[in-house]
C-alpha cells in the first residue's frame, strides 16, 4: 500500500513540475520585468545585445511589421536608433532556410541600421506579439515599464520623435 502511495505522489508532483515548466516557457514579458538575457547576431553576424542604457527595444515577428520599421528608418540617418538608445530585433526563424541566407539576410546586410536577428525561436519566445504589428518594449534601468504595439509607420514615426 505504500508502495502505491509513493508512485502516486511521485506522479503528481512529476505533473505538477512538467506544467509549471510548460507554464514558465509560455509566459510573455511583462511590465516590471527585467530584460531576458538573448544569445543573437546581427545581420552581419556580430554579436547583438540590448544595451544596459537601452530606452526603448523594437521587435517585430513578421514581414508586415518587419516593413513598417523599415519604412521609418530608411528615412533616417544610419546612427538613429543608437543616438535615440533603441534597439531592433527580428525574428526570421519560421523563414525556411534557403530564403534566409539567399535572400532575408543578403537583403538586411544593406541595411544602415543594426538589426538583432532571431534564428532560433526559442529566443524570442517570451516576447508579446501581434501579427502585422511592432512590439514597443519600453525600458528603464533594463526593466519593462511599458509594451505596445504599433500598426502604422506614422505612430512609429510619432514614437521615435518622442524618445
Amino acid at each position: 500500500m505504500t508502495q502505491i502511495w509513493t508512485i502516486r505522489h511521485l506522479l503528481v508532483i512529476t505533473m505538477t513540475a512538467v506544467a509549471l515548466m510548460a507554464h514558465a516557457q509560455n509566459t510573455q514579458l511583462q511590465p516590471n520585468d527585467p530584460i531576458p538575457g538573448m544569445n543573437l547576431r546581427d545581420q552581419h553576424d556580430d554579436a547583438w545585445t540590448i544595451p544596459a542604457d537601452s530606452k526603448l527595444v523594437l521587435f517585430s515577428a513578421s514581414r508586415d511589421a518587419n516593413a513598417l520599421i523599415q519604412a521609418v528608418l530608411v528615412t533616417k540617418p544610419s546612427d538613429y536608433l543608437e543616438t535615440k538608445k533603441v534597439v531592433y530585433f527580428s525574428d526570421i526563424s519560421k523563414m525556411p532556410g534557403f530564403i534566409t541566407r539567399t535572400f532575408a539576410l543578403p537583403s538586411m546586410r544593406e541595411l544602415p541600421y543594426r538589426l538583432g536577428v532571431v534564428m532560433d525561436a526559442k529566443e524570442s519566445a517570451a516576447w508579446p506579439r501581434r501579427d502585422g504589428e511592432i512590439t514597443a518594449v519600453y525600458l528603464e534601468n533594463q526593466r519593462i515599464t511599458r509594451i505596445e504595439f504599433i500598426s502604422k509607420s506614422t505612430t512609429l514615426a510619432e514614437l521615435l520623435e518622442r524618445i
